[in-house]
Order: C-alpha cells, then structure tokens, then sequence
C-alpha cells in the first residue's frame, strides 16, 4: 500500500474513532452494566400478563423492561441520525451498541436470562432491524454513504482485522445504505483496499456489481462464493433458471444433495416433471414428506415409484391423519381401517374414518357407536358433548344408517343421570 494511501486510511480510521466516540458517548456498557437484575426497579415495573407470575418470570421480565428504555434512547439517537442524514455517525451509533450488548457484564444471580449477552444481542439486531427499515424511506446523499463506509471498513482494519464475523454482522446494514448510493464501484473498491475480505459480504459484494451493471463481475462472484452463503446461492440458482437450463439443473441437484429439507422448499416453484423427472420427485417427495401437504402429495403421486410410497408411507407414520390421506388417495382402505381398529384418540377420529365411512358402512357405524358410548361413561364436559355430537353426524351420513344414528342419539339424550349440556349438543346438531 502506497504511503499516501496508508496516512488517508489511518486518518479515516482516527475520523471514525472520534465519530464512534461522539456518537456513543452516552451509550457504554456501563449503560447495561447499571441494571441490577438481582434488584429490579419494581416501581416501574409492569406485569407481562395478568394472572399468577412465576418469580423467575417477574424477575426476566423487570430486567427486559429496563434494558428496554436503554434500547429505546439508543434507537430515537439513531434514528435522529437518519433524519439528520449522517450516515456515518448511525454506523458508529450501531458498532458502538454492538460492542457494548458483547462487552457488558451484568450479572446474574438468579438466572433470570439464559444468557444476559445473548439477550442484549438478538435486541440489538431488532433495533438494528428497525433502522434499516426507516433508512431505506430518506434519501442519503452518496458521498455521505460513501465516507460511512470508509469509515466503517477502516474501523474493521483497526480492531477487527482478519475477522470475518464482525464485518458480516453488519452485512444487511451496509446493503441497505450500498443500495441507496450511486457509486457502487467506489464502496467496492474501498472494500478491496481493507483488510475485510469480500467473502465475509458476499451477498453485499453481488449487490454493488449487480448496481455497477457488471454481470460478468456479479456471474464470477456469486460462483466464488454461493458454497458458503444459501442466499448467493439462491441468487446464482434463479440467474441459471433464466438463462441456463443446464447449469440450473446441475446446481440445483448439488444444493438439494446438500441440503435436502432447506433447498426442497426453494424448488419447489421451480422443478418440473418435464424439465427433470428425478430431480422433481426429490424434491416433492421431500417437501410432502416435510410439509405434510396432499395437494404436493397429489402432484407428486404420478410420477413416485411403488418402493418409494412405501418409503414415504413408513416416513409420515408418526401422523397418521396425514397417513390416511395418502392411503386414501391410493384406495387402500383396508390400511386406513387397520388404523381406526386402532382405537385412535378422539381428536383426530373423523379424519381417520371419514374416508372409510361409504366402503365399510357397518363397521364405521359400529365403532363409531361403541366410541360414543365408551366415552360417555368415561368424559364428562361440553367439549367432549361437542366431539360426540360430532362424531355422530359423521354416522348419521352412512348410508342406511340414519335411523341407527336417531336412536342412538335419543339413547344419549336420556342418559341417566341427566346431561343438559350433552342434550344441548345434541339438539344444536340437529341429531334428534
């Protein structure tokens, strides 16, 4: 590096210094540090819910409710910045946040938090989150994005060198102000000439060769990097959808071989029978699997190998209500009776025998009364009244049943001793 340009990094780096310390003055850890978890600020202190609390819950709660007010003055500090249009000191605003929710030691003792560090930090990505949504409304000059982003980067160089995390932290932030400037070629070369390397902001680096009108820059990067970041790889993944039917296939079986649950849902608009039988069953195979979804199953269901049914009948044995759409897209009704003879709980009873009641009228008839009876003598409550009288409108449309049905509701209707709110469910369902 020329000496030149070394003294112009250095001086960005003191600019930003000063600029972190202005702007963060006010928000130190000692600002976390001064919440006392063991010793709340009960006066102000407003329950969750009403109702019993456990005292742990009281405790977390209290210390959220004062972590809150700091999150809150350190947001209006950085939304002003936004108004005022001073990117720079909003980037200073947010680097100073972030160190202070990881340096912070606050204990304790109680346990209130799993962890308090942790806590601090999923608050300040919302806090974080709530800015970019408010930068993305103002109009930010580029000059002013630009000397953020210097300023930014040589922070990295100072404190952060060769650390992938920190830069890639603020990798949506830095997108959302790259993505409001008109120079993108000079935010890039001013991440070349840091110490921060472009794959710890892939998705960042593919956003400014996409502004630069660089297609062939933005095709080399998003291969160099989509291994490492699924959301690059998404992006190559529609670019070869469009305009490269080989190349779409080819990387679409590697991220699916790689990860099958993540990428089967990311597929799912995009595979065919036509384009690729095999890759097409993958994925939906994976997605019916994994989403429990008929109509996926049904789309599915002309092209699924005998073996691999059985596969998948063995996979989705754990929920048999879905178990029994299947079989009853199949018409394997002897499996879904096995499956009622099972004596199921009550429920999801009517979507285990709902698809038999026509192919075996008199054994669903049957056991649906020797279910109703059972459980009469066994539950008592309005919601079990309403499940019985469910349960025997499903009988009373078996065929050649509807007599049956009536009596055996007049049966329940003047049961000893006497159950007003089952006769009320019967009468609402029209069963008498």
């Amino acid at each position: 590096m020329k000496k030149i340009d070394r003294i112009d990094r250095i001086e960005k780096m003191i600019n930003f210094k000063n600029t972190y310390e202005s702007a963060t003055n006010k928000l130190k850890k000692d600002r976390f540090e001064d919440v006392d978890l063991e010793n709340p600020d009960w006066e102000n202190y407003k329950p969750p819910h009403s109702g019993y609390i456990e005292e742990w819950e009281a405790y977390q709660a209290a210390g959220e409710q004062e972590f809150d007010v700091i999150f809150d003055d350190i947001k209006h500090k950085a939304l002003d910045f936004v108004i005022q249009q001073k990117p720079d000191e909003l980037t200073a605003t947010l680097v100073g946040l972030y160190e202070a929710t990881q340096d912070a030691a606050v204990p304790d003792e109680y346990e209130s938090f799993h962890d308090v560090n942790e806590y601090l930090m999923s608050e300040h990505k919302r806090i974080m989150n709530e800015i970019k949504e408010k930068l993305s409304l103002y109009a930010i000059s580029s000059p002013a994005i630009l000397n953020a982003t210097e300023l930014f980067f040589s922070y990295c160089d100072q404190e952060y060198p060769e650390n992938e995390h920190f830069p890639g932290y603020f990798e949506d932030f830095l997108m959302t102000l790259a993505d409001k400037s008109d120079v993108p070629e000079m935010i890039l070369s001013t991440l070349d000439g840091s110490t921060v390397e472009r794959k710890a902001l892939p998705r960042l680096v593919l956003l400014l060769n996409q502004k630069s009108g660089k297609s062939s820059e933005w095709l080399q990067s998003a291969r160099q990097y989509y291994q490492h970041n699924n959301d690059v790889a998404a992006q190559l993944l529609k670019h070869y959808f469009e305009n490269n039917t080989s190349e779409f296939l080819k990387l679409a079986y590697e991220l699916f071989e790689k990860e099958p649950r993540y990428w089967a849902y990311r597929l799912r608009d995009l595979v065919s029978a036509e384009l690729d039988t095999n890759l097409f069953v993958n994925v939906f195979y994976r997605l019916v699997a994994d989403k429990k979804s008929i109509e996926d199953y049904l789309e599915l269901r002309p092209y699924l190998a005998p073996e691999r049914l059985e596969d998948l009948l063995t996979e989705i044995d754990g929920n048999k209500p879905f178990k029994v759409q299947v079989l009853a897209a199949e018409k394997r009704y002897e499996e879904i009776k096995t499956i009622v003879k099972q004596q199921p709980g009550d429920w999801h009873y009517p979507e285990l025998i709902s698809p038999i009641l026509t192919v075996y009228p008199e054994f669903c008839f049957n056991h649906i009364k020797q279910k109703v009876l059972k459980t009469i003598e066994n539950q008592r409550g309005r919601s079990t009244y309403q499940r019985i009288a469910e349960w025997l409108k499903m009988a009373r449309a078996i065929p050649g049943h509807l007599e049956q049905t009536r009596v055996l509701a007049l049966t329940l209707y003047n049961h000893k001793p006497a159950l007003p709110a089952l006769k009320n469910e019967l009468r609402k369902g029209g069963l008498l």
